[in-house]
């Protein structure tokens, strides 16, 4: 079964859902975010497991079998994920940014790892949905890593399943509602996490570098070095294991770098992507 949740759509979605055959919960005044629209799915739900794909973002036609079969072989793990390909649509076709994955190294403790670094795409997971109700489903209070919130705390109750093969599409783009400036905003609600689980206290410093890396270079992007530099000096410099923060925001670039040149290979050797790409 298909849920639309339109919260608030003031273009011509509402027309196209009635030529669909798809269930549609209505928030015409809109406002809720993409939480609790989720969760407003979340609750209609009758199925053993639940995808939430975003509406700019794409699944490969195998990517939800893929998951299902993963599943069964591990009962239990609480979710599937697949790799992601970051891709942006130019003007004259598409162009690979890399992919989105955990590393071997990573994969020795999903757990920590996902805390320090959000490797699931947001499109790209199968979770059962008595995990996701069990954890409450989406945390209205987090505005923009919303994703990497319920990721997490889905893990909590033990290790996913990592497919390792492209199954979604992560698509970029001027409308892309998350950037790492605007996620400073959710960065302590997702280290309260750590305060209550002592299994990821080790991984903090890592967790800072990373935001450390992409709130930087987000800054830098949009020519505020003013701003990068006082990133530097607060999730770096002036907390304690400065150092150690500072040098996994070296890691985290150079982690974005490795996966680029994985993307760039997948780009290469899968002419079958690229031309189902070209259909969107």
């Amino acid at each position: 079964e298909v849920i639309v949740v339109d919260d608030g759509s003031t273009d011509s979605t509402a027309e196209l859902l009635q030529e669909l055959d798809v269930s549609v919960i209505r928030n015409p005044d809109g406002g809720w975010g993409p939480g609790r629209a989720r969760n407003a799915a979340l609750e209609q739900v009758s199925s053993e497991y639940v995808a939430f794909v975003d509406s700019d973002d794409l699944l490969l036609p195998d990517a939800l079998e893929r998951l299902r079969d993963a599943l069964a072989a591990a009962p239990d793990a609480p979710f599937a994920f697949v790799r992601g390909l970051s891709a942006r649509r130019e003007p004259d076709g598409w162009r690979q940014e890399g992919v989105i994955a955990p590393s071997e190294e990573e994969q020795r403790d999903l757990f920590g790892s996902l805390f320090a670094r959000n490797c699931v795409p947001a499109s790209g997971g199968l979770v059962r949905t008595r995990v996701a109700r069990r954890i409450g489903g989406y945390d209205p209070r987090v505005r923009w890593a919303e994703d990497h919130h319920f990721w997490i705390r889905a893990a909590m109750l033990g290790p996913p399943v990592h497919v390792p093969e492209i199954g979604c599409v992560y698509r970029r783009h001027a409308g892309n509602r998350y950037t790492p400036m605007l996620a400073e905003e959710d960065s302590d609600v997702i280290l309260q996490l750590a305060a209550g689980d002592s299994r990821l206290e080790s991984y903090v410093t890592d967790r800072l570098g990373v935001e450390l890396c992409l709130r930087s270079l987000s800054a830098i992007k949009a020519r505020r070095p003013v701003r990068a530099a006082r990133y530097v000096y607060r999730l770096g410099l002036r907390r304690p294991h400065g150092l150690r923060v500072l040098g996994g925001a070296v890691r985290h670039y150079r982690v974005r770098r490795r996966w680029w040149r994985v993307g760039r290979d997948v780009w290469s050797a899968r002419p079958d992507l690229r031309e189902w790409l070209s259909a969107y």
